[in-house]
């Protein structure tokens, strides 16, 4: 399924899509924004019918059923689609911030009025109909403070709200085992470096490199030492990648055993370099299997490094660094190959 809708529009479906959601059993989590974003869209008639049929038997959507709804009709929803449905859902979460924000505050002045009148009145002479005033004016004091406590709730509920989309949205970008940037980030990163250097210009000195880097033999590694053990060796060779990144690049897990190390322009001999210590660290040092102190494993990796050409896309360039990566392995491993420019 795929939206051509503008922010304004993404806006105004969320604005539509908020209390329907806050009325279900399941939790206010990016899969259930994107069930009734696409409820309330109408751009899939199947989803619609099936949300329907669901309310008109049991009342709510629980958390397996609006699972299930996802995964059968909106799951294939594109990543920039799905990035514009976030955006969207912020700017109204900002926009509700900001509103119940503005609301607290005349409320709150509004009822320091009420309290001053009610304290003249009380000082007053009090024919009936003043006495009727000050009644009222009571009453309305006490609408005023519901009112603000109320909106209160809204704020510290809006401000949850807010938190959990920057929460998803940051989970969505990052590997879950190791903490590095996920494969939808680095494309992301990716798409952006090149655009850079595209807007930059022909002359530039340097040109963004990219490492590939896969741990060699690691079906032996997990079958001679398990999948727990294995998991370990690639959370090792992360905490490597990750200390020697630049801080404009990007460490990535790409694959199962495969990492991509991003680089901003620079030379050739410098992202040989930075690979070579890479290699080298990871080659020096010797992995214990927790909880025993007999198994220790030598990890070693091969690497292959591109730089990128001017013009060629992000799919040619990963291509290129592929080649290298493949001549290392090709090689006997352990090794870093480079390719010219």
């Amino acid at each position: 399924m795929k939206f051509e809708h503008s922010i304004e529009r993404s806006a105004e479906h969320l604005r539509m899509a908020l209390p329907l959601m806050s009325r279900q059993l399941s939790a206010l989590h990016p899969v259930s924004y994107a069930v009734w974003y696409c409820y309330v869209s109408g751009e899939s008639p199947e989803l619609r019918q099936a949300v329907d049929q669901h309310l008109a038997r049991h009342g709510q959507l629980d958390e397996s059923a609006t699972q299930a709804l996802f995964c059968r009709h909106v799951a294939e929803v594109d990543p920039q689609t799905a990035q514009r449905v976030a955006d969207g859902f912020q700017k109204v979460l900002s926009g509700m911030a900001e509103s119940a924000a503005l609301a607290g505050d005349q409320t709150e002045r509004f009822g320091h009025s009420l309290s001053r009148l009610s304290e003249q009145l009380e000082d007053s002479r009090q024919p009936p109909d003043l006495q009727e005033m000050q009644s009222t004016t009571r009453e309305m004091q006490r609408a005023a403070a519901r009112l603000q406590q109320r909106l209160d709730d809204s704020r510290r509920e809006i401000a949850m709200l807010r938190d959990e989309v920057r929460r998803a949205r940051h989970e969505s970008l990052v590997d879950g085992l190791t903490g590095l940037a996920n494969r939808r980030a680095f494309d992301q990163r990716l798409a952006v470096l090149l655009a850079e250097q595209q807007a930059g210009g022909p002359s530039q000195p340097a040109a963004p490199c990219l490492l590939l880097t896969d741990i060699d033999h690691f079906k032996r590694i997990n079958d001679s030492y398990g999948h727990a053990f294995g998991d370990q060796v690639i959370r090792a060779v992360a905490q490597v990648l990750q200390r020697h990144v630049p801080a404009a690049g990007m460490a990535a897990r790409i694959g199962g055993e495969e990492f991509a190390l991003l680089l901003p322009p620079v030379t050739l001999d410098e992202a040989g370099g930075l690979a070579e210590k890479v290699r080298a660290t990871i080659a020096a040092s010797r992995i214990r299997r927790q909880g025993d102190a007999d198994a220790l494993a030598r990890v070693t990796v091969s690497l292959g490094v591109a730089p990128h050409r001017r013009g060629e896309s992000a799919r040619e360039f990963l291509d290129r660094a592929d080649q290298a990566l493949y001549a290392s392995k090709e090689a006997g491993r352990d090794r870093v190959t480079v390719l010219a420019a």
